[in-house]
């Protein structure tokens, strides 16, 4: 009778402890998957983003006695970065209030998120600037990078090197001075690129760069450091999603209430790199490495049938701005590659069928170009119109390519409702403009208002 008696006590206390949390449903753990998500029951109102978010530093595998030497440098050099573009910048924690109950490790970040105005204009609703640390051979690389909060794709970003060796001889104080004056150097170069970045492609290509295998040696550095390096060079030609950052930003949006609208990479460049034979060797800038890159469809995570090896020489060089720096100029190959991919998904073309399977077709446009289930969509033949519906979705496997000469990644199957017998290779499918259930009355013109379904894709 005790034991019960204890047991039913235990029980009660643990749903008295977990009541609180019942107030607040969880968020959906898929909620990254959709551009937008409707706010869910008993939610709080969302508050919008602050205009700025300045983060706190970023290691990649920095040697552990390198970062306690440096501690007091980093959190100075964090402080005076935030101070530097923001106006009376003061903490996430702050910002929100008491909406949330955080755990201790969460706060232990949000504490060092800083919020604020920036003193310059950005070009976009709300900007998040991020300090990030790596190494690469003989060289230290401190990169302050520029990204759209909402999507989290790369606006700017500004790098400056220093020699391992010189950075060893640094003194505590003598680094906080060096961290202290270049960051805000990087930032205001970073920044000013972001506010002179052009519109976005009109494609539906978003890149996205994973590490296939990742070196950490002490003595060359991390590998994801040289994707940092690429993803700066491409972020002058294409939307790139950053690789970095994002869980920050999941906790500023967990924080702020704030749905998930991150852009999602809709082609994602797996990458090797390798360095000639220890023999050919000695570790140090300049060095010619070569990357091997699988291309990722990730609308299925399928791996396309492209595999790509490119030569990419890094070496040290200066600027007028940031004084030393790494210089990575990668050759043709990725630009080709990355070319191709974003006429594939050009979002001026409307889809056009590949296949024709009795009354299915296989078009050649899917869900990376912006295609989604039970999307209407309607061709015209010889006056009759053939209209169908979005009813699933193929990848590379079927090794169908387009009417327009290149390989289907992924696609979308439209079942033909009306006039089935008209459906044709090569013809050209668009929206169709009428709401589905129809309003009623039905207007004048006969045609309902357009809806998802845009008269432009």
């Amino acid at each position: 009778m005790r034991r019960r008696t204890a047991i039913g006590i235990a029980l009660v206390g643990l749903m008295d402890l977990a009541a609180p949390l019942q107030a607040r449903p969880a968020l959906d753990p898929t909620a990254e998957l959709v551009d937008q998500q409707e706010p869910l029951p008993g939610a709080l109102e969302p508050l919008d983003y602050p205009a700025g978010l300045s983060m706190p530093w970023r290691l990649l595998q920095i040697d552990a006695l390198d970062q306690a030497k440096t501690t007091a440098a980093l959190q100075s050099s964090q402080a005076k970065l935030a101070a530097s573009w923001l106006g009376k910048p003061s903490s996430l924690s702050a910002f929100v209030g008491t909406r949330h109950v955080i755990t201790l490790n969460n706060k232990l970040v949000s504490d060092q998120i800083q919020t604020g105005t920036p003193t310059e204009t950005s070009g976009r609703p709300s900007v998040t600037v991020e300090p990030t640390w790596c190494s690469l051979m003989d060289y230290h690389l401190f990169f302050v990078t520029v990204a759209d909060t909402k999507l989290n794709t790369l606006l700017g970003s500004a790098h400056a090197a220093i020699a391992r060796k010189a950075w060893a001889k640094m003194k505590p104080a003598q680094r906080d001075t060096y961290l202290s004056a270049k960051l805000p150097e990087l930032a205001r170069s970073a920044l000013q690129e972001a506010a002179t970045k052009s519109a976005p492609p009109s494609d539906a290509l978003h890149v996205g760069l994973s590490l296939a295998r990742a070196v950490t040696r002490s003595d060359e550095g991390a590998s994801a450091c040289l994707n940092l390096l690429l993803e700066q060079q491409l972020a002058s030609r294409y939307t790139v999603a950053r690789s970095l950052g994002s869980d920050h930003l999941a906790l500023s949006r967990w924080l702020l209430d704030q749905s998930p609208t991150p852009r999602r990479p809709t082609r994602v460049l797996e990458l090797d790199w390798t360095h000639p034979p220890e023999a050919e060797i000695d570790r140090h800038l300049p060095t010619t490495f070569t990357v091997d890159a699988q291309v990722i469809d990730a609308v299925y995570g399928k791996h396309i049938p492209v595999k790509l090896s490119s030569q990419i020489r890094c070496q040290q060089s200066t600027d007028g701005g940031n004084g030393a720096r790494i210089a990575c100029q990668p050759d043709q190959a990725i630009g080709r590659l990355l070319d191709a991919e974003a006429a594939s998904l050009k979002l001026s073309d409307w889809p056009q069928v590949a296949k024709v399977y009795r009354a299915w077709v296989y078009l050649d446009r899917g869900r990376a170009w912006g295609l989604k289930m039970n999307d209407r969509v309607v061709a015209t033949v010889d006056g009759k119109p053939v209209k169908g519906h979005v009813v699933q979705f193929y990848g590379p496997e079927q090794k169908l390519n387009s009417p327009r000469g290149f390989p289907i990644r992924e696609g979308a199957i439209v079942y033909v409702r009306l006039n089935q017998q008209l459906a044709r290779k090569g013809m050209t499918f668009q929206m169709d403009p009428r709401t589905f259930p129809t309003p009623y009355p039905i207007p004048s013109n006969g045609a309902a208002a357009s809806g998802s379904g845009a008269t432009t894709p």
